[in-house]
């Protein structure tokens, strides 16, 4: 079996090693590959050949590579960042989506600047629970449907896939979104949906870039958006208290 090429297709990269001495930098090519940019797996293929071979002790030390940088920060260009600014502060039912891509990238802290500066309700997808609580004022978690359907302005921290409908259809209500997405791949944006304004670079540095933008001046969401959501929410709030409810006395009986 070609195990080398039967897993690319399901792999982000995939490498072959045919001498011990090239272990160590096999080992880091692919620890970088997997790390840097969109994160992903990565086959790393030690052939038949390989697992006969011996080698110096010492050598075998020497051959070890230290990974130097293997995340690099992927700084926004300023047009985009302003750009996508200028989108948000038109919006008048805007809504943060934060993804997967924060909570790998460790970003909890910069998203909740983001989230308190700016006002904005936000709905986590759920590889970022846990980064902002659903208790927090400004979560939707419980008005989900409704602040898709709603929402004219919806900047993305996520892939548009098939969790968020790839972004058109009923979920997201007849009115069309504007959405600024935030992606380290180039090659994500405009992938399912027209994308208004996309900021390429980091997690982390196009969030803090975002953050830095947002001045005394930046206009917060308008009360009407805050309110209709504050409604669903407790509406749907209290919906599943009392099916809760109902179902653990059902099971008493």
């Amino acid at each position: 079996m070609d195990q080398l090429n039967a897993a690319k297709p399901y792999a982000k990269a995939a490498y072959r090693v045919l001498h011990a001495e090239d272990i160590g930098i096999g080992v880091a090519r692919a620890i970088r590959a997997a790390v840097s940019g969109r994160l992903g797996g990565v086959y790393l293929d030690l052939s038949a050949k390989l697992l006969s071979q011996t080698i110096d002790a010492v050598k075998a030390q020497q051959s070890l590579v230290r990974v130097i940088d293997a995340v690099p920060r992927q700084l926004p260009v300023r047009e985009s960042v302003t750009r996508a600014l200028d989108v948000i502060k038109t919006a008048k039912r805007p809504l943060i989506l934060p993804g997967k891509g924060v909570a790998y990238a460790q970003a909890d802290a910069e998203i909740r600047g983001f989230v308190e500066q700016s006002g904005i309700p936000y709905l986590s997808m759920s590889m970022a629970k846990g980064l902002l609580p659903d208790t927090h004022d400004q979560s939707a978690s419980a008005a989900r449907s409704f602040v898709l359907q709603e929402a004219d302005v919806v900047l993305i921290g996520a892939r548009l896939n098939w969790l968020l409908a790839h972004g058109k259809g009923k979920a997201w209500g007849a009115e069309p979104k504007r959405f600024v997405q935030v992606d380290i791949s180039p090659t994500e944006i405009d992938s399912n949906v027209a994308i208004a304004t996309p900021v390429i670079g980091d997690i982390g540095s196009c969030v803090a870039a975002l953050r830095a933008g947002i001045g005394a001046d930046f206009p917060k969401p308008n009360a009407e958006w805050l309110d209709a959501i504050a409604e669903r929410k407790n509406r749907n709030l209290a919906k599943m208290i009392v099916a809760s409810v109902k179902g653990f006395s059902d099971g008493h009986h």
